[in-house]
């Protein structure tokens, strides 16, 4: 039954998900998510470097939102707590999301400061329909 639920919920998020032509960028918000697991998972003092350096791109252009944290244990079984830290930027369309990326700021506190903490990284990248 699980199992079922879980191909129904999947079948709706995917339907309801936005259509576009590939080469037409995306005009609405966009929500980029990162999370981060450490070279030394639980490190708290690796923890706070990387939530301080990251706060530095606050102040990026085209970003609506931007928030970064650690992650909450939790004893549900849908919660993935086994990340480090999670970051989630709220930007204004596809051509904020890319300036971002490629922003000079962006690339050097990721090269210099945050990636010399990171063991493993997942990115998710999401319009709203």
């Amino acid at each position: 039954m699980k199992n079922i639920l879980s191909i129904l919920f999947m079948a709706t998020v995917l339907l309801s998900a936005p259509v576009h032509a590939e080469n037409k960028p995306v005009s609405k918000p966009i929500s980029h998510i990162i999370l981060v697991w450490l070279k030394e998972p639980g490190n708290a003092e690796m923890r706070q470097q990387f939530v301080e350096a990251s706060k530095s791109l606050n102040d990026l252009p085209g970003i609506i939102n931007r928030h970064v944290g650690i992650s909450v244990k939790s004893n549900r079984k849908i919660v993935d707590d086994s990340f480090d830290v999670a970051v989630t930027v709220t930007l204004k369309d596809e051509a904020a999301l890319k300036a971002y990326m490629n922003h000079p700021k962006h690339k050097q506190i990721v090269h210099d400061k945050l990636k010399p903490l990171v063991g493993k990284i997942i990115a998710y990248d999401f319009v709203s329909p």
